[in-house]
Parts: structure tokens; sequence; C-alpha cells
């Protein structure tokens, strides 16, 4: 396993959920890297499948919790798609995940490694009076992500 060095600048950006200004900082995209988990399976059941990651690093997460643009990379591909950093109350669970969903993507990722580059944070994680709101607010998160990083797909898709 190995350790990445964060700066205390970006780890204050960081933990604020300013991911631009970290991408800033660091001049790159900040980024993780896990191999798919299997989870609860609960973000299939809404309709948005979900790739669980337990991360490479041994450092501490930074992240706030919340709901972030990323780009994936799976096998050298680039892909769209939001992840989900926190510990779903609406299911009132405690343990921390990263759920990863991709877009336009179906494939088994069970084993996988994929890199996570953030692009900027959406919103906090919340808890939701019910699943139809839940699956209401993910597909308003997807929609507006998608239009997000619609016009970095060609500019970013060999920089990686």
């Amino acid at each position: 396993m190995k350790t990445k060095k964060i700066p205390l600048k970006v780890r204050k950006a960081l933990a604020e959920g300013n991911i631009r200004e970290a991408n800033a900082i660091l001049g790159d995209y900040y980024s993780l890297q896990g191999t798919v988990i299997e989870g609860s399976q609960l973000g299939r059941t809404l309709g948005f499948p979900t790739a669980n990651l337990k991360l490479k690093e041994i450092s501490p997460l930074f992240l706030a919790n919340g709901v972030y643009a990323v780009r994936i990379q799976h096998h050298k591909r680039l892909y769209n798609g939001m992840v989900n950093i926190g510990i779903r109350p609406t299911f009132e669970q405690h343990e921390l995940t990263i759920e990863v969903n991709l877009f336009d993507f179906s494939d088994d990722l069970y084993g996988y490694d994929l890199t996570l580059f953030f692009v900027d944070r959406i919103r906090d994680e919340m808890k939701f009076p019910n699943l139809e709101a839940l699956k209401t607010q993910i597909s308003l998160d997807k929609q507006r992500i998608q239009e997000l990083l619609t016009g970095r797909n060609q500019a970013n898709s060999d920089s990686k």
C-alpha cells in the first residue's frame, strides 16, 4: 500500500469540500484509487448501480462527505460519473462508504481497481424522508454532473 503526502492547504480545502481549490493548488485533479468490493447493492435497487470502493491509500480520507462529480479511470479508459462519500443517513448507516456510479457503463467491476479524479463537489450528504425523494435527488445530481462534465470529456480524455 502506498501513502500520499497531502499538503495542509489541500487537506483543508478537501475537508471543506472545495475540490476546485484543492485541484488548483495541486495543479491537477485530486484523485483516489480503490478496489471495487461488494456492497449492500442499495444503489442498484434505486436504479443507480454503484461500485463500492476500498481505498488503496493508507492515509486518511480528507474529503468532506457529499456528492461529487468525478472522472473514473477503468482499464485506461475514462468515464463520467458521480460519487457519494458518506454514511448514507437515509438508510440509517454509520459506516463511511465511497459509492461510485459510472455513467453509461454496465459491466461487472468487482475486484477491479478504479481511479477517481475529482472535478467538483455538488452538495452535502443529506437524509431524505423516503426513497422516492432520494431517487429524485440522485436523478437531479446526475443531470447536473452530466452538464458539468460534458465540456470536459474530450479535453481530458487523454490527459490521465
